[in-house]
C-alpha cells in the first residue's frame, strides 16, 4: 500500500495529527498495536488546550457525551499541610480508554486509513521515501510505502533501538504506575479536585474520571531499590497523613485486586524532534513531568503544530531540510519553557529540603501557585 503520510501509534498525538492532516487533504495512515479501547499510563487530566483541540475538530459534543468529570480546582499535601487554588480554565478527567477511542473514530470518520491492529517491526528508508514492515499476531502481515513517517508511539518503544536514540540505555530509575480504583474503597476525594501527594521520592496524583472511578498515577524515584507498585505507596501512606487519609481500607485491599499499568526508567531529557527524516511528536519528542498535567495537551498541540507545517509546505512549496528546521524551531518555541519549568517543580518535590523551602514559600504567598500552573501551560 502507498500512503503520503504514515503515522505510527494511535493516542492523542498519533490519531490528532491524522486528523488534521486528513482535513487539509493528505492521503495519511495511522497505525496502531492495539485493539481499542485500551488503557495506558496517564493520569487522565484533559487541560483547556485539550478542549480547544476538541471545539477546534468539532469533537467537543461528543466528548461531552462521554461524561467526562469537570475539574477546577487544584491541591497539593506535603509533610502534613495543603496548598490549593482555583485553576483559572475547565478541566476533566476521563479514562484514556474512552478518550483514545473517541479520537481514533473520528480519524476514521475523516478518512484516515487505520491499521490495526499491527506493529511496526521495520521502518527503511528510501529515496522515495520509507517502507514500513507491518506484524500482527491477528493478521497477516503488511508492507506500507509513505513519503513521510511520523513517530507518536508515546515515550519508549522497540523503533527508538532501532533509530539509535540516544536516551535507550539511560537507566532513570524513574517508574510510574497508574491504578483505577472504585469510589467505595476511598474517602476525601473531590471530585471536581485534581490532587497531589508528595514525599521523598515520589508523588501521586489523584483525580476522578467517572461517577464511579479514581486515577492514581505516581512517579517514584526508586534509587536502585526495589519496590512493588503497592510498596510503593504504602511508603507515601507512611509519609503523608492526607494520603492515608484517603482510604477508608488499608491499601493492600485497594490496589492489590486492581490491574496496574506503568513504565519504567521514564527519560525527561532532551530527544530528537527528527530522526533519519521522521518526525517525533507526543511523547516521542520527549516526555514532560505528569506532575505539570499536560501531556496529553501536549500531544495535541505537537500534533496540529506538525500538520499546519505539513500544510505549509505543500502550498508555499517548502523542501524538506526546511520543514525539519521549521518544526523543530516552533516545537522549541512552544514547548521548551513548559518542559523546563515541570521538570524544576519535579526536583523541588522529589527533595525534602527543597520541598519545604519551596513549598513553605508558596503557603506565604500563594498567588505564585497559579503563576506556576500556567508556565506549564500552553
Amino acid at each position: 500500500m502507498q500512503h503520503e503520510i504514515a503515522v505510527i501509534g494511535g493516542g492523542p498525538s498519533g490519531s490528532t495529527a491524522a486528523i488534521y492532516l486528513a482535513e487539509f487533504g493528505f492521503d495519511v495512515c495511522l497505525i496502531e498495536k492495539k485493539i481499542f479501547p485500551r488503557e495506558v499510563l496517564c493520569g487522565e487530566f484533559l487541560s483547556r488546550e485539550v478542549v480547544n483541540n476538541l471545539k477546534e475538530l468539532n469533537m467537543f459534543s461528543d466528548f461531552l457525551n462521554l461524561n467526562p468529570n469537570p475539574i477546577n480546582s487544584f491541591a497539593l499535601f506535603y509533610d502534613k499541610k495543603e496548598i490549593s487554588t482555583q485553576l483559572d480554565f475547565q478541566a476533566y478527567g476521563l479514562k484514556r480508554s474512552a478518550f483514545d477511542n473517541l479520537l481514533l473514530m473520528n480519524a476514521k470518520a475523516k478518512g484516515v486509513k487505520v491499521y490495526q491492529p499491527y506493529e511496526v517491526s521495520e521502518i527503511i528508508k528510501k529515496d522515495s521515501g520509507y517502507k514500513l514492515s507491518l506484524k500482527s499476531s491477528v493478521q497477516s502481515s503488511q508492507i506500507i510505502n509513505s513519503r513521510y513517517v511520523i513517530a507518536a508511539y508515546g515515550k519508549r518503544n522497540h523503533l527508538d533501538a532501532k533509530l539509535n536514540r540516544k536516551f535507550v540505555s539511560y537507566k532513570s530509575n524513574l517508574n510510574g504506575i497508574k491504578y483505577h480504583v472504585n469510589k467505595k474503597f476511598l474517602r476525601n476525594v473531590k471530585d471536581d479536585q485534581i490532587q497531589i501527594f508528595s514525599a521523598d521520592g515520589i508523588y501521586c496524583g489523584v483525580n476522578s474520571v467517572s461517577n464511579e472511578e479514581v486515577t492514581f498515577c505516581f512517579l517514584e524515584d526508586r534509587d536502585g531499590i526495589s519496590r512493588t507498585p503497592v510498596q510503593s505507596l504504602e511508603r507515601l501512606v507512611n509519609s503523608n497523613s492526607s494520603f492515608k487519609s484517603l482510604f477508608s481500607l488499608g491499601i493492600g485491599n485497594v490496589f492489590l485486586s486492581n490491574r496496574v499499568y506503568g513504565s519504567g526508567d521514564i527519560f525527561f531529557g532532551r530527544r530528537g524532534r527528527v530522526e533519519n527524516g521522521i518526525f517525533m511528536i507526543g511523547d516521542a519528542a520527549q516526555v514532560i513531568t505528569p506532575l505539570a498535567g499536560d501531556g496529553i495537551s501536549m500531544a495535541m498541540d505537537s500534533a496540529k503544530l506538525l500538520a499546519n507545517l505539513f500544510n505549509n509546505k505543500k502550498q508555499k512549496h517548502i523542501s524538506d531540510a526546511g520543514l525539519y528546521e521549521m518544526y523543530n524551531g516552533e516545537w522549541q518555541k512552544c514547548f521548551e519553557r513548559r518542559l523546563k519549568t515541570a521538570l524544576f517543580i519535579q526536583k523541588v518535590l522529589f527533595k525534602k529540603a527543597g520541598r519545604r523551602i519551596g513549598l513553605s514559600g508558596l503557603r506565604y504567598f500563594p498567588q505564585a501557585l497559579n503563576y506556576f500552573i500556567k508556565k506549564t501551560r500552553g
